[in-house]
């Protein structure tokens, strides 16, 4: 009882759904009775072309004559012309194959109860094509029978495709019952991953879901650049209709419902099989050949061929096909699946993927008038064959690129494999060269910082070490200028060390640590040159064993620094001036950082002071508010004299906090 009561509520809902898109259909051809003939023509033959668009748009096709009088208005020989129509436009069709889908998508909340909806609505919506048929009468270009099956197909079909969805999504008993019967035939007939069967399925549903939008998305793209394009063309074609407003808004109603099948067109063009309008016509990526066409302004939009070029559009699909597939299969299990299976899902989907393409290509193919133009549209089997080509095996490769582990494919390497160790040493050898790189342009920040400048100038130092931050500086003599030369020569050259360091202590890296202090930044940019041999050596703190070596009070150069030529009178006087002029600049520079931070100091002091200050207000006014605040922990004490029947003993009770004060 549940599931006829079911059906004959989704019958009515069906029937409400195609009187509604008799009604879409029925405005604008009363508008143009209305306007344009004056009532003049007869109510049943608006009757009958209202009944035979909606039919139209539901995949039933049309037929009727053209009197020679009428031939002959139109430019063509004055003889009789026989016209079929049979390129439905799909706007209607795609809102009642929606309008079907929400409904069957609604009965499958209500588990087995609401198989019957879709049944009922095939019915509901049959009776009206039924009507529809009767009332187009003569129009009708097939079987009576063909002409009511197909409309109750076009909106029951989806609506037991949106039942059977909601029924696997929320796993009814009845899908599970199904299911597992068919994984136990499968087990009996030895399919060793039969009770992975639901598993699969659904990625190989999900990934075809995912190309099919893919196509879809990309053909919407491509018809809307084509608008964009041959916007001048279409604004041509307008106005050479020569129509008032009505025509205007009419024509664009009627290019409006014939829109998916320009998506479809433009999806067939992608793929390289292209669309044709008309005999002997063709619209392919590489060329485009076309002859006399409808006056549609929608027409104008049609792309020239780009020749060579005409392969980009196949491949831009490829690749997005490669993207979606890598996305999918990183995604979900299907990267650790086994690699028979990685393959045969992306190349399943692609299969499926086309056969649908090749029956929306098939609603997209049909005639548009007499003679030649009774064949546009795609092929097929054609259209469908290149998209699941190009669709599965552009996932395929996806898949495939998600699963590739460099790392593994290194290890599984063996070693006694000639070149294995340049190939196992390459990552170390990249990661030593970003490391000099990373070096060189620490270095360049900072500007030349070697002694002497130049090529021969030694390497800058190693990239900072976070785990030395905690070793010691090196020591150098206070009250020494040239200790100041020395620190100041270290800070910018990480090659010069100190007397007595060896050249393995920290050669100024932690003085490079602070070269984001702004007191020490403006000597970064400073290269002090050492001081030759021939002048007095720097005063420095000496390692306990450094007293042996004979040379500790002079400065090591680095490596591949150069050696210091002999000293003259004349460069030692230089010298002795710039190292004069040195020690002035770096006395004034240290008096300018005792200044500052003097400032800083006091600053900070002030700071400090003003905090006791806040803070010694806020502790007076605490205790003000505290001082007469009412608190149950306060009592006082009262005589017990007044009470008969009690002890003297002194009580207590609760009070202000004045009253314990004294207040």
């Amino acid at each position: 009882m549940r599931s006829f009561v079911t059906a004959v509520i989704a019958a009515i809902e069906a029937a409400a759904v195609a009187l509604a898109g008799v009604i879409a259909v029925a405005i604008p051809v009363l508008l143009i009775w209305i306007v344009t003939f004056g009532l003049a023509a007869e109510p049943a033959a608006v009757a009958s072309w209202v009944a035979g668009i909606w039919l139209l748009g539901h995949l039933v096709p049309l037929g009727f004559t053209v009197p020679a009088e009428s031939a002959l208005a139109f430019g063509l020989p004055p003889e009789a012309l026989q016209v079929g129509l049979s390129l439905a436009p799909l706007g209607i069709t795609l809102l009642t194959a929606a309008l079907g889908a929400r409904s069957g998508w609604r009965f499958g909340g209500r588990g087995g109860a609401g198989a019957s909806g879709p049944l009922g609505g095939a019915i509901g919506f049959g009776a009206i094509a039924l009507i529809a048929t009767l009332v187009a009468g003569p129009l009708v270009a097939a079987p009576r029978w063909l002409a009511v099956l197909v409309p109750a197909l076009v909106y029951g079909a989806p609506a037991l495709l949106g039942f059977l969805v909601r029924a696997a999504r929320d796993e009814h008993e009845w899908w599970d019952r199904a299911i597992g019967g068919t994984q136990r035939a499968l087990d009996h007939a030895g399919l060793r991953s039969a009770a992975a069967l639901r598993g699969r399925a659904a990625l190989v549903a999900r990934l075809c879901g995912i190309l099919l939008a893919l196509l879809i998305g990309l053909a919407a793209i491509a018809l809307a650049v084509a608008f964009v394009v041959g916007y001048a063309r279409i604004i041509e074609l307008s106005q050479s209709l020569q129509m008032d407003p009505l025509g205007s808004i009419l024509v664009f109603i009627a290019q409006l419902v014939a829109l998916p099948i320009g998506v479809l067109w433009a999806a067939a063009w992608l793929t390289g099989g292209g669309f044709a309008i008309g005999v002997g016509t063709s619209v392919t990526p590489f060329e485009t050949l076309l002859g006399p066409l409808p006056a549609l302004p929608i027409f104008g939009a049609i792309p020239q061929g780009w020749g060579a070029l005409g392969a980009l559009p196949p491949a831009i699909l490829a690749l997005a096909a490669i993207a979606a597939g890598a996305v999918f299969a990183r995604r979900t299990d299907l990267r650790r699946a086994s690699w028979p299976v990685a393959v045969i899902i992306p190349l399943l989907a692609g299969a499926f993927a086309g056969l649908i393409v090749a029956g929306l290509s098939a609603l997209a193919t049909g005639s548009i008038g007499p003679d030649r133009l009774a064949s546009t549209g795609s092929s097929p089997w054609l259209v469908g064959g290149l998209a699941a080509a190009e669709l599965g095996i552009g996932a395929l490769i996806g898949v495939s690129a998600a699963r590739f582990d460099v790392a593994r494919v290194r290890e599984a390497i063996p070693e006694e494999l000639p070149g294995s160790a340049a190939v196992r040493g390459m990552r170390e050898r990249v990661s030593e060269r970003v490391g000099a790189v990373a070096a060189s342009v620490q270095g360049a920040r900072g500007g030349d910082r070697s002694p002497r400048g130049g090529a021969d100038a030694p390497e800058q130092a190693p990239e900072r070490d976070e785990s030395q931050d905690d070793l010691p500086t090196l020591p150098i003599a206070e009250g020494s200028e040239d200790s100041l030369i020395a620190a100041a020569y270290s800070s910018a050259s990480g090659s010069v060390s100190a007397p007595g360091s060896g050249g393995g202590g920290p050669r100024g890296d932690d003085r490079l640590d602070r070269l984001d202090d702004p007191d020490f930044a403006d000597q970064e940019t400073d290269v002090v040159e050492p001081l030759p041999r021939g002048d007095a050596p720097l005063a420095a703190e000496e390692s306990p064993g450094a007293a042996a070596e004979s040379e500790a009070d002079e400065w090591e150069l680095g490596p591949d620094a150069e050696a210091s030529p002999e000293a003259t009178p004349d460069a030692d006087a230089e010298l002795g001036e710039e190292a004069e002029a040195e020690r002035e600049r770096l006395a004034a520079r240290r008096a300018a950082r005792e200044a500052r931070a003097a400032e800083r100091a006091a600053a900070a002091e002030a700071a400090r002071e003003a905090e006791d200050r806040e803070a010694e207000r806020a502790a007076a006014e605490s205790d003000a508010l505290l001082a007469y605040s009412w608190d149950p922990s306060v009592v006082t004490e009262e005589s017990s004299e007044s009470v008969p029947d009690q002890d003297s003993s002194p009580r207590r009770k609760l009070g202000w906090r004045g009253v314990r004060r004294g207040r």
